[in-house]
């Protein structure tokens, strides 16, 4: 029966493993039917915990409230995790006001909300020599966001035709 990636009881087919019993003791070295022996005199199982060419671990342990201990833990581990909510905003240096305007306000409202935004500008042709033009976009867009959210990575050509900037909640 393995479960979880552990090899328990019968299926474990090692000579000798260095064995640990329940209270975290090592009893050293030892066949693997003589430490199948020991844990089924303690009513508990055998658990292959470690294996490589060098030395093979067992723990004599309750294998059922092992997993469950490892289960929790992974849940609380998860539970303390920090996820950064991402939003992207294109743009092209010819957008007119209007659209301009209309991106900014979901920023604004994105920015409230904690999500970071990364603004793009993406050009193409003759327009990627017009540096000013790009400049001119961007700072259009970062002065009507105000204080809503803060430049963490300034305006920097990432690709050929992609200029990426990263702005965050001002908190």
């Amino acid at each position: 029966m393995k479960k979880e990636g552990f090899l328990v009881n019968n299926e474990i087919r090692v000579k000798k493993m260095l064995v640990i019993d329940e209270t975290g003791e090592k009893l050293g070295e030892m066949e693997t039917s003589a430490a199948q022996e020991l844990a089924n005199s303690k009513n508990l199982d055998l658990v292959l915990v470690s294996s490589n060419n060098d030395v093979n671990i067992g723990k004599i342990l309750d294998y059922g409230k092992f997993i469950y201990e490892m289960k929790k833990k992974a849940k609380d581990s998860k539970k303390n995790q920090v996820v950064v909510k991402n939003k992207e905003i294109k743009v092209k240096p010819m957008i007119g006001d209007h659209d301009l305007m209309v991106r900014v306000n979901n920023a604004k409202k994105w920015l409230s909300q904690g999500y970071q935004i990364k603004f793009a500008v993406l050009v193409y042709g003759r327009v990627r020599t017009k540096t000013e033009m790009i400049t001119e976009i961007y700072e259009k867009f970062i002065n009507a966001i105000g204080d809503v959210g803060k430049v963490a990575k300034e305006l920097k050509a990432s690709t050929p035709v992609r200029y990426d900037a990263l702005i965050v909640p001002s908190k």
